[in-house]
C-alpha cells in the first residue's frame, strides 16, 4: 500500500469505530477542504484531519485498547508515555511519518491521521478569567515542550519541575484550562489544546455542527458539518475554492509505508514528500 492508502485505511477505521459506538467525527482543515473542493485530498497534503468534540472524543479515547489493536494504534496523552499533544493521532504499524522534530523521540512515529478535539470557549475571550487560563495554559505546555523538545539548561530544569510535578499532572493543569469551559453555554468552539493562541481566528460557531453531511473522498465517504462553508471560509477566507498552491504545515516528513519508523530512523533516511 502506498502511504496514502493507509491513510485511507486508518480514516476509515476512526469512522467506523464511531460509527458503531454513535460518536460523532467530522472532516477538518485540509480534508474537510479536499472532500469539497477535490472529492478527496488535496494533492500537496501529507495527512488525514478529523476533529470531534470533547465529549466524544474522550469516548474514543476511552475505546484506545478495544478498538485500536494493531495494526492501529490510538495515540495520546492517555494511551503512550511520553506523548504530550493536545490531540490524538491513529499510527499505522510497520510504517513511517516522522516529523523532523521528532527525530528521536520514543514516542510511536507510524504514519497517521489527526484527531483532533474541540472545546467550547467563551464568548467574549477579553474576559479575565480566559486570560488566566491562557497564561497557566502556556506555562504548562512551555514546561512540556522543553521537557521534551529543548536542549541544555532549559531542558534541564524543564525535566526537573515535570519531574517534580509530574508530567501527566501538568497535562492535565493544561488541558484543565480549556475542558472547563465545555459546562458553559457558550456560542464558539475551538481547539485550543492544539494551539490556543489561533483560537480567536479559528473559533467556529456551534451550530455549524448541528448535523452532518456525507462527502465523497477518494473511495470512502468523509463525514462534514453541515456549516462547512462557514467552517472553510474561516479557515481558508470567501474564496476557498480557488484552488492555491500550498503546504502541508508539517514541513518535510519522513515517510515510509513499507518499513517501520524505528528502523527508518536507524538507516538515517532523509525527508521527501509523501508517497502518491
Amino acid at each position: 500500500m502506498t502511504g496514502r492508502e493507509i491513510q485511507l485505511r486508518i480514516a476509515a477505521h476512526v469512522l467506523d469505530v464511531c460509527q458503531r459506538h454513535g460518536l460523532r467525527v467530522w472532516a477538518d482543515w485540509g480534508t474537510l477542504l479536499g472532500a469539497v473542493r477535490e472529492g478527496g485530498m488535496i494533492p500537496w497534503d501529507d495527512d488525514i484531519d478529523l476533529m470531534m468534540m470533547r465529549e466524544d472524543y474522550e469516548r474514543l479515547i476511552a475505546l484506545a485498547a478495544t478498538e485500536f489493536r494493531p495494526p492501529f494504534f490510538l495515540q495520546s496523552v492517555h494511551t503512550e508515555r511520553g506523548y504530550y499533544r493536545g490531540h490524538a493521532q491513529v499510527r499505522y504499524d510497520g510504517t513511517a511519518a516522522i516529523l523532523p522534530a521528532d527525530v528521536g523521540q520514543p514516542f510511536h512515529q507510524g504514519i497517521f491521521v489527526d484527531v483532533f478535539v474541540y472545546d467550547r470557549i467563551p464568548d467574549d475571550l477579553s474576559c479575565a478569567e480566559w486570560r488566566r487560563s491562557l497564561r497557566t495554559a502556556r506555562l504548562a505546555q512551555k514546561c512540556l515542550l522543553t521537557a521534551q523538545y529543548g536542549r541544555g539548561l532549559k531542558r534541564m530544569v524543564a525535566r526537573t519541575v515535570c519531574g517534580t510535578l509530574g508530567y501527566k499532572r501538568l497535562y492535565r493543569l493544561f488541558e484543565r484550562q480549556f475542558t472547563k469551559w465545555n459546562s458553559v453555554e457558550t456560542k464558539r468552539v475551538a481547539c485550543p489544546t492544539y494551539d490556543w493562541r489561533q483560537v480567536e481566528r479559528e473559533a467556529k460557531e456551534q451550530t455549524w455542527y448541528d448535523e452532518t453531511v456525507m462527502l465523497p473522498f477518494e473511495d470512502i465517504e468523509m463525514p462534514a458539518p453541515v456549516g462547512y462553508d462557514k467552517v472553510l471560509s474561516t479557515l481558508y477566507g470567501a474564496d476557498y475554492m480557488t484552488p492555491r498552491q500550498d503546504s502541508s504545515g508539517h514541513g518535510e516528513l519522513i515517510i515510509d509505508a513499507e518499513h517501520d519508523w524505528r528502523e527508518v530512523l536507524r538507516r538515517g533516511a532523509k525527508p521527501h514528500a509523501i508517497d502518491n
